[in-house]
């Protein structure tokens, strides 16, 4: 039986050394350290951290031309300051906007086998999480490699029976935005088709649509985060990039039940505003 226990979901931090997004108008740091402050505030505090994605965004900075991995690396070293601030441990998945070499380099100190995939699994009060990398270098959508999924199969199997939650950057299933669904999953039903054949996952979530959205299909439940940033339109069938408010989702766990929420950071209080 799972103990009780919370944890918190925060995703799209867009970090980019050296500038500000939409000229100047998104400070993606200073939105991130505002939720950092107020997860270090939540009562209970957080056993960790999942982090979904799309960690930096140098890219968005220059779009008119290719970035080598040597240049996402100061955008990585600000991350790392800025969510070395948590009062808790942090788990980090990859999005479209990243980049393998420069995030291990960085985040790992690794020198070697740079471009290996970032998935994980591990055990918390009784439940298994596990962690996917669905970036395809360049490409807006995702896509969850032969391997990992072969490694997701094997993992699920030694862990059956335990209460599971997934993770992934991509929504595989559809939201209902044909700009935004054409940049989803794209094995997302293969990945699905073995999440149904292991009961006890219960959970899927993901980040990338900057919005919080939930799908129910069965027994699986598919749940979206809002970025640490700027937002997009929840109904208007073209891009539509909202300045705000910053959000992240918390977890509770207690015994058999989940239970969530998601956090918008109205105004300039921050955690005082809660």
């Amino acid at each position: 039986m799972p103990t009780d226990f919370s944890f918190v979901h925060f995703t799209d931090t867009h970090i980019m050394a050296g500038g500000a997004w939409d000229n100047g108008q998104v400070d993606t740091s200073a939105s991130l350290r505002r939720v950092i402050e107020t997860i270090n505030a939540l009562e209970p505090a957080p056993a960790f951290a999942i982090v979904g994605g799309d960690l930096t965004s140098p890219d968005l900075l220059d779009r008119g031309r290719t970035l080598a991995s040597d240049e996402w690396m100061p955008s990585y070293r600000l991350l790392r300051e800025i969510v070395g601030g948590l009062r808790c441990p942090a788990h980090f998945l990859l999005g479209n906007h990243d980049d393998r070499p420069a995030f291990h380099r960085v985040m790992g100190d690794r020198t070697t086998n740079l471009d290996a995939t970032q998935h994980w699994s591990f055990d918390h009060g009784g439940c298994h999480f596990v962690g996917l990398d669905s970036l395809v270098p360049g490409k807006p959508w995702g896509e969850i490699n032969a391997p990992q999924l072969e490694w997701l199969d094997a993992d699920l199997r030694t862990h059956r029976g335990q209460p599971t939650l997934v993770f992934v950057h991509h929504h595989p299933w559809p939201l209902g935005l044909a700009w935004m669904d054409a940049m989803s999953l794209r094995n997302g039903e293969q990945l699905i088709s073995i999440l149904e054949h292991h009961p006890a996952v219960r959970w899927i979530v993901c980040g990338h649509v900057h919005q919080d959205y939930e799908v129910q299909r069965g027994s699986l439940t598919m749940l979206t985060t809002p970025s640490t940033c700027f937002q997009v339109s929840k109904v208007s069938q073209t891009y539509k990039v909202l300045a705000g408010p910053p959000g992240f989702r918390v977890v509770r766990v207690s015994g058999p039940a989940l239970a969530t929420r998601v956090l918008h950071l109205h105004g300039a209080n921050g955690a005082a505003g809660l």
